[in-house]
């Protein structure tokens, strides 16, 4: 991962995190959608999304919560300021938390949850089966994990979206959790894979 893929999608800031934050809006539409479907959100749950970017999963994801809530980690000024404003009234209604933080060092979290998503951004995960293994330590008992990832640099193929699935999914099964299986849908230019989990 080069240096302006990183400032720009990794941990965007800056007129590069602006700019970040509306091409992930809309490359980002389809699977954060597809992710929704698959985790079959109900209205009670309490949910944490690792990478809320510009916040467009998280609308939808509160458009589905009555009594649940929605906890979202990112490590962009730029992307907290963008999903701020877009989901204002639910951060007031403290319905919605946003936290500034990386994946390898979460700020402190209260509440253990129903439901752990992330769209786009294991890619720059430091150390991946760690951070799974601290993100089952999250999740209730029977809480399910969705790892997303539609891949974008030159060279990607639907087979190399495969492949990258297999390892998240051997990362997860590593990391302790079971249930685990990969999901794909056909998207252009290149599939995107989603692996599920479940915490024993």
């Amino acid at each position: 991962m080069n240096k302006v893929s990183m400032d720009i999608f990794g941990r965007p800031n800056g007129l590069l995190g602006i700019l970040g934050g509306w091409i992930m809006a809309a490359t980002n539409k389809h699977i954060n959608a597809w992710t929704l479907q698959l985790l079959k959100i109900k209205p009670h749950e309490n949910i944490l999304e690792i990478g809320f970017g510009p916040g467009l999963a998280l609308q939808s994801i509160v458009a589905l919560l009555e009594e649940g809530t929605y906890t979202g980690v990112d490590p962009s000024k730029a992307m907290h300021t963008l999903a701020r404003k877009r989901n204002g009234a639910a951060v007031t209604q403290g319905k919605v938390k946003l936290h500034f933080g990386a994946v390898e060092q979460l700020p402190e979290l209260e509440d253990k949850f129903d439901v752990v998503l992330t769209v786009n951004s294991i890619l720059f995960w430091e150390q991946p089966e760690q951070c799974l293994q601290h993100l089952r330590q999250k999740l209730k008992s029977k809480g399910r994990i969705a790892v997303t990832l539609q891949p974008h640099t030159k060279g990607e193929t639907d087979e190399t979206a495969r492949q990258k699935g297999e390892k998240i999914v051997e990362d997860l099964q590593k990391a302790g959790f079971t249930e685990v299986r990969l999901e794909t849908i056909r998207l252009f230019p290149v599939s995107a894979v989603c692996a599920i989990g479940v915490n024993p």
